[in-house]
């Protein structure tokens, strides 16, 4: 995809984004991650530029007008997938689920409850980086506004893609701070004790206000800062409070978010476990997208490395469950020891896709993260590891997910083996009840009335489990 830019003083990475193009730029244009490289087809831009024309594009400021190339990868988008029975006719209403990686939208018969068409997108506001602390710092650096203008653009592409005459409704889902920029409110005291959100509760907004072409939107209430509505909407759709005691339910992404049901009671937890299972901070990283690399294996007999990709598509990069195979391989063929030293520069998967050492230490800071906060809202509710009875994995990386090989890497406790659900988008999933299911607003207050929220970061047992499961253990 080739784009001209008029010369300006403003980066690149800016520039496109205000354009409504959005490259992943996991580090926020910190100069970084490098991987927001694009190609200089003509004209000159200040920032360096290697031999080939490549550059950074939250270095490079065009010096002239320029015309840059910018990678596929970097701009995938799914298409609109239809259902034969849609019809323009119907009463319909979308549900949205917003992510911090990923925008993924369902278009529902209301008459019927039926799927007429789903969309999933990257998020444009990776632009301002990877996780939800890049982009509350960049709200607290004044782009709130910004951010707000990605994500409407976004969504009214969204929405206008299922050419529906009328849309009567509008259900979000989402993390705490996705919800504040959807709604063009500061999330800035969320980046600082005592992390106060400005609201929690439901809302009901006129769609002229929020200049989407739908008459009503309608967002699901968030437990706390760092346990949003995308966590209740899971939740709820399990109807966790009326399974099993001591089910564990986990939604492993830039946040790791869980919650133990025991005794009635919901406790749960985030941990801060970075957007290395999204693909970023890792060099050959990259999100659930067509081209990830999502399962690895090896043949010990033949010393042979295959793998397969998101859509059969070329290989471009690793994302989270792929990463989480290839650390596996690598402790079990000796490249890498239980500290994460690697006795060799790089473990190469695919031509052009490897890791290197700081890609596993960046694993360990993730994986030990996750399993520090189980540990540690298991203690706090009295149950024995042994004694969780099932654990629900939500997210994109529940698909794919290998149960033994999350075992071995530490991502996961070795007692939680064979008792694995893996359940998908669930957020998304409770968004569609929410437009659907008269009674699902009353579930999910029964949900937020029953939670306990730790604050791990308070715990003083949390650093010294932290410190002891960044290890790889046999």
């Amino acid at each position: 995809m080739r784009i001209t830019i008029k010369n300006s003083e403003a980066s690149v990475l800016s520039i496109l984004g205000n354009m409504g193009v959005a490259l992943s730029a996991p580090c926020g244009g910190r100069h970084v991650c490098g991987k927001c490289k694009v190609n200089l087809i003509e004209g000159q831009v200040l920032g360096d530029t290697d031999n080939a024309g490549n550059f950074l594009a939250c270095q490079g400021i065009p010096l002239t007008d320029i015309t840059v190339e910018l990678p596929d990868e970097l701009i995938i988008q799914n298409e609109v997938e239809a259902s034969a029975a849609f019809s323009s006719a119907v009463r319909s209403g979308v549900a949205l689920d917003i992510g911090t990686t990923t925008l993924s939208a369902r278009l529902i018969d209301l008459d019927t409850g039926a799927t007429l068409a789903t969309r999933s997108e990257l998020n444009d506001q990776r632009v301002f980086g990877a996780d939800v602390v890049s982009r509350i710092s960049a709200a607290r650096n004044g782009k709130t506004a910004d951010l707000f203008g990605l994500i409407k653009r976004q969504t009214q592409r969204i929405l206008s893609s299922f050419r529906v005459t009328e849309l009567e409704q509008l259900t979000v889902s989402g993390n705490t701070t996705m919800l504040h920029l959807f709604t063009n409110t500061d999330p800035s005291s969320m980046g600082e004790l005592p992390f106060t959100p400005v609201f929690l509760v439901e809302r009901n907004i006129a769609g002229v206000e929020l200049s989407l072409p739908v008459r009503e939107v309608k967002l699901l209430p968030s437990i706390g800062a760092f346990m949003g509505s995308d966590i209740v909407a899971g939740l709820a759709s399990l109807d966790i409070l009326h399974g099993d005691n001591n089910a564990l339910f986990i939604d492993i992404g830039t946040n790791g978010e869980m919650a133990l049901f025991h005794d009635r009671k919901l406790y749960c937890c985030s941990t801060a476990a970075g957007p290395a299972f999204e693909g970023a901070e890792i060099s050959c990283g990259i999100g659930s997208v067509p081209g990830a690399i999502n399962k690895i294996t090896w043949s010990g007999e033949e010393s042979r490395l295959s793998f397969t990709t998101i859509g059969d598509s070329p290989p471009l990069g690793v994302c989270g469950c792929g990463l989480i195979d290839a650390i596996a391989i690598m402790l079990s063929t000796g490249v890498i020891d239980e500290t994460g030293a690697m006795d060799t520069e790089r473990f190469t998967i695919s031509n052009g896709i490897s890791l290197i050492n700081r890609d596993v230490r960046q694993f360990q800071l993730a994986k030990g993260a996750i399993l520090s906060g189980i540990k540690i809202l298991c203690k706090n509710a009295g149950v024995e590891l042994s004694e969780v009875s099932v654990v629900f994995i939500a997210g994109g990386l529940g698909f794919f997910i290998d149960q033994r090989n999350a075992v071995r890497v530490g991502l996961l406790p070795r007692e939680f083996l064979d008792r694995i659900k893996v359940c998908g988008n669930l957020s998304l999933k409770g968004a569609v009840q929410y437009l659907t299911e008269p009674g699902f607003l009353t579930a999910a207050k029964a949900i937020i009335n029953k939670s306990i929220l730790l604050d791990l970061a308070a715990d003083p047992a949390f650093m010294d489990e932290f410190a002891e499961n960044m290890l790889f253990v046999s």
